[in-house]
């Protein structure tokens, strides 16, 4: 599973004019920010600077070297990671020079030493980092002829992930992940030298609420999701952009599809909401839309059984039932709208429904049925007049605020994009979390305060 397609580059916010700098990539005069590393900020001139282990959204560990660049210093130019090094001002920095091709050169022929040649049955095959930067970069050709390392393959790190270990190029990404973002350090390296493999630990199941990230930002096939393997090609995949309804975080997803049959989801990197992760539920519960016994055409009950009917008559069978229970009666004419008083009818809605269809069902249950008993919830939330008394506030704004209160439920359990964001708010040391709750959530650890009710 890959990155889905390369999206526009986020903009980036305006900087004052004191927190820009000056420097020279690769013979012209460009900007950055300050802080800014040479990777992003070259990235965003134009310039892309191959790469293995740096991630946007994770810190920069400088593992792999793919990315070494000629940086001038006080003893002339030297080769220093980009994804590692801070823009300063009036730096000469060069991306394509002899010594930078060579040193690319180097790495991706260290690189494939012992990585397999089995690209054709690969499910990163035609979307794989490695293929586009050993054709852009690499030697063309190999001078190691000893046998490669093997292992069993695949092995299941849990029901969802597998790992291939003999492709893995130990650029740390979903350890780093694991850790990082996701706070359940449940894989890590093992072993030294040629033996050094990821892997969980022993007896301990890869479990976490968020393993489908690691497949997605893996660069190789060393990680593969057990619903997609071996199941299509990139090139014959039909891709759209839309919104994951599994809850009301709504995070952007590209929703892949093959001969009309939905293969994978992929989290797109969406600043404002998920930032390209997705929980489990949300990257595979697009299972059921290939399942079996998913209802696919209308269905009325008829000598006890349900019997697949035209929409029309499904319609018409609904509407009594309501009339009937909105106290007009079977047999209610025309005019059957103003006899409803809806005394026995109450409508529940949930977070799957846009704004536009929430309004729609709201005006057909008040408007039209005639109920006042009307909810979204299941008693497992705040009263809607202590809601609506709230002032609303953005996921930017609940993730970046200085105090977050969290007054019921666990967040990874209802919302778990959102509980990444606060965690790593907390972590940041940027927001402190107060919750109210009557049992320990997956928060507790990083709250400032937690008190039980």
């Amino acid at each position: 599973m890959s990155e889905p397609t390369p999206q526009p580059a986020t903009p980036a916010p305006p900087a004052e004019a004191e927190d820009m700098l000056s420097y020279t990539l690769d013979g012209r005069p460009v900007t950055a920010r300050k802080g800014e590393l040479i990777i992003a900020a070259a990235e965003r001139a134009g310039t892309f600077i191959p790469r293995f282990c740096y991630h946007p959204r994770m810190r920069p560990v400088g593992m792999c070297r793919m990315c070494l660049v000629e940086v001038s210093g006080p003893r002339g130019a030297t080769l220093q990671p980009a994804c590692f090094v801070e823009v300063q001002a009036d730096m000469e920095v060069t991306t394509a020079s002899d010594k930078v091709k060579k040193a690319q050169d180097g790495v991706l022929e260290f690189l494939l030493i012992n990585h397999p040649l089995d690209c054709p049955v690969c499910d990163k095959g035609g979307e794989c980092p490695l293929q586009d930067q050993t054709l852009a970069y690499g030697p063309g050709e190999t001078r190691f002829v000893e046998e490669k390392r093997h292992f069993e393959k695949p092995i299941p790190l849990s029901e969802l992930v597998l790992l291939d270990r003999e492709r893995c190029i130990q650029c740390s990404r979903c350890t780093r992940f694991a850790d990082e973002v996701a706070g359940e350090a449940q894989i890590d390296f093992l072993g030294r030298g040629e033996q050094l493999e990821v892997n969980r630990f022993f007896e301990r199941p890869f479990s976490s609420y968020f393993s489908g990230n690691t497949v997605q930002i893996c660069p190789v096939g060393a990680l593969t999701a057990t619903p997609y393997r071996f199941t299509a090609r990139p090139w014959d995949l039909d891709q759209v952009e839309s919104t994951c309804v599994t809850c009301s975080f709504g995070c952007r997803v590209a929703v892949q599809s093959s001969s009309n049959r939905i293969t994978r989801l992929l989290g797109i990197d969406s600043d404002p909401v998920n930032q390209g992760w997705l929980c489990d539920k949300g990257r595979f519960a697009y299972e059921s839309t290939n399942g079996p016994d998913r209802i696919t055409e209308p269905l009325v009950r008829k000598n006890g059984e349900l019997v697949p009917v035209s929409w029309h008559e499904a319609l018409a069978a609904a509407a009594r039932g309501l009339r009937v229970a909105a106290g007009a009666g079977a047999s209610a004419g025309a005019d059957a709208k103003s006899q409803l008083t809806g005394d026995g009818v109450g409508v529940i809605g949930g977070a799957r429904l846009t704004n536009e269809g929430a309004y729609m069902w709201a005006r057909l249950a008040k408007g039209v049925l005639g109920t006042d008993s009307v909810d979204a919830q299941l008693g497992d939330g705040l009263p809607a007049e202590v809601v609506l008394g709230l002032p609303p506030a953005t996921i930017d704004q609940a993730a970046s605020a200085k105090t977050v209160i969290l007054l019921t439920g666990d967040v990874r359990e209802e919302l778990p994009v959102l509980f990444l964001r606060l965690r790593a708010a907390a972590v940041d040391g940027t927001t402190s979390l107060v919750e109210l709750t009557s049992q320990g959530t997956a928060l507790t650890p990083y709250a400032a305060a937690s008190l039980r009710l």
